[in-house]
Parts: C-alpha cells; structure tokens; sequence
C-alpha cells in the first residue's frame, strides 16, 4: 500500500525498525490506537479499512483474466472492491449455522511438469466423480458449490469501450477459495471461464497463477504452461470423450452447420468444439478452421442472477436476524439500500430491512 515498504513505514508511524512492522503485519504484536490513527492519516485511509471484519487485505490471492487493455490500476480498484464481496461471504459462511467446514480440500494432482493428457484425464475423471453426465454444463455449477464447496459468484465487471474487460477469477484464501465470473458475457464464455477458473482452485498449492493473464482468445496459443494446462482441462471438463461420442454422429463431423448445433448443446463455442475434436483428430485442420468461425445464432448472456442464490440466501437471514446491518452489508456490495433491495428482489426472496 502506498509503495512503502516496511522501513519507511516504521519511520512514518514513529516507531524503532521494521522488525516491529513484521511483528503487527504477522499478528504477534497489534497496532496501539495512537498507532491506528497515524496509519490511517499515512496511507490516507479511513479507519475502517482497517478494522472491517470483511477485509481480506493480506490473506486474498486472486488471479484474473483480464483484457490486455485494461490499467493495473483499474484492476486493482476492482481486486478490492470483490475482496469486500469475499469478505462478506466468508464471514456469512463462518457465522452459517450447522456449517460443517471440510479441512480436507479436494485437490488435482497435477503440477507443471504434468502433460496435456494428465490434465485431460483429472477432467475426464472429476466428471465422472462429480456424476455430471453426459452434458456436464448443466451441472458444473451446482456440483463446484455442493459437492468441491467452492463459492460461484456471478459479478458485474469493468466496462471498457471495447467491451467487458474481465472475464472471471479465481480468489484463493486459506480456508476457502472462491471463483468469479464475469455474467454478462455468452454462455459459452461463462462456462469455459468457469472451468478454467475451476483448475486454477484445484491447483493452487501445487502451481499459483499469476496474478492477471489474458482474456484474449487470440493469445491463447502462447499462454504460459499453467494457463495451457488449464485451458486442457476445460475442454476436457465440458466436452469429455464420452459425451463427445454420445453427442456426435460420426457421419456428420464434416458438417459444420450440425457440429454448431452441437456446441450449443454442450454449451460451449463452436471454437472451443473445433479444437476439441481437432486435438483428438476427430475433424482435418479444413473442419476446424471453419468452425471456429461459427457463432452461435444466439450468444447474448440469458440474465444471470447477480452474486448466487446460495449467497443471497446466507445473506437474507443475516440481516433479518440482526447479526449483520443492512448498512454494513450494502457497504460490503458496493451498494445502497435501493439496489440491495433489487437484490432480494432477483432472486425472490423478501426484503429483511426497512427502507
């Protein structure tokens, strides 16, 4: 914050050396209250950025996937006004009655020496571990929320001239993680985003990715390795082998107008279709090369509820009972009382405050 590092900070607030800096920022010493107060004038901070009980300052980790357009400084306006949005669901989920949290997270066991095929067969396999059938978008999210215990959000993002300039995220903490996705983008974007995102979870520990990579389909191919290998099991995740078979009519993987139509069954883009059944030489290189300029007739976003309905619902209680103010949850949103209670609204629920 502010470009300080810990000597300086130490010299601004008046105190011996930086040792003491390291001490408050791992929690073996806390900030006096004169302290406080200097901090805030320091940094230019009101002092409930640094007592609110949602902010994940210090402990979030996010990696995004941003348009190569889009400022550092945008971003990271954005990064902490989602980590209020965090914040506020792990401290919903923390105070959710006959929660049981599971210390034992699933996990891929992929690094990055693993091979494109070792990703492909995680996928293959969580597919079938998750029982998602033979059109796994129709119950990917579902089964990350319930059955991987990994919160969805369904986010407005930064508008640019361009277009929506961030896709989605992925946001590790300790005890939870935690993907974003960028809602008013084409159902096919949102799921592979989802996928993706989805790898990214399961494999933090083992490969971090960087902080922001791109959005752009046309930097794909030269991707840094763990981006590759996630884009693998994505495809792999949403177009498994046996769906793939059971969907497909052999005799027509020369027709591009039916392989479109099967991309909108599987709820994924005709480019995503064409690399697929390229990679398992399924199509030529003249097949693929045409489908992946097919779009769907229909690719606007079909009004995706704003955050999810598992959060709106811990959220709902929340205030009626009074553990948590309306003021201090529409505060967390990013939001007023008129559009927290448009919130309720979409997703059908009463209001629990009073305007």
């Amino acid at each position: 914050i502010a470009s300080l590092n810990q000597n300086e900070l130490a010299r601004a607030l008046g105190l011996k050396d930086h040792q003491t800096i390291s001490a408050i920022e791992n929690g073996k010493r806390a900030l006096k209250p004169d302290e406080l107060v200097k901090l805030t004038e320091v940094l230019d901070k009101d002092i409930d950025f640094f007592i609110d009980p949602f902010s994940v300052i210090g402990e979030a980790q996010f990696s995004w996937r941003v348009s190569d357009e889009l400022s550092e400084q945008s971003l990271d306006g954005f990064e902490f006004k989602v980590g209020q949005w965090i914040g506020l669901l792990r401290w919903l989920r923390e105070n959710q009655e006959n929660r049981e949290m599971d210390p034992l997270k699933y996990s891929l066991k992929l690094n990055t020496k693993s091979s494109f095929e070792d990703a492909i067969a995680c996928a293959e396999n969580l597919v079938k571990k998750l029982n998602l059938g033979l059109t796994p978008s129709e119950k990917l999210i579902d089964a990350v929320e319930k059955e991987l215990d990994i919160p969805v959000l369904f986010v407005d993002t930064i508008e640019t001239s361009e277009g929506y300039s961030i896709s989605g995220a992925t946001c590790h903490l300790q005890e939870m993680g935690a993907i974003l996705i960028n809602r008013n983008e084409t159902e096919a974007r949102r799921y592979f985003d989802l996928a993706h995102e989805l790898f990214h979870a399961l494999t933090w520990d083992a490969m971090q990715p960087d902080h922001r990579e791109s959005n752009s389909t046309e930097h794909r191919t030269s991707a840094k390795r763990i981006e590759q290998l996630a884009d693998n099991f994505a495809a792999a995740l949403l177009m498994p082998r046996d769906s793939l078979a059971h969907h497909l009519d052999s005799n027509k993987l020369d027709e591009t107008d039916y392989l479109v139509s099967v991309s909108l069954t599987l709820r994924v883009s005709p480019a995503a279709l064409a690399y697929r059944l390229f990679n398992l030489n399924w199509i030529n290189e003249d097949i693929r090369d045409a489908l992946k300029k097919r779009h769907h007739s229909s690719s606007e976003s079909t009004g995706i509820k704003l955050f999810s309905t598992a959060f709106v619902q811990m959220l709902h209680p929340a205030i009626d009972i009074g553990i948590l103010s309306a003021r201090k949850a529409a505060k967390a949103l990013s939001m007023d009382f008129h559009q927290l209670k448009q919130l309720f609204q979409e997703h059908s629920l009463s209001i629990p405050f009073e305007m």
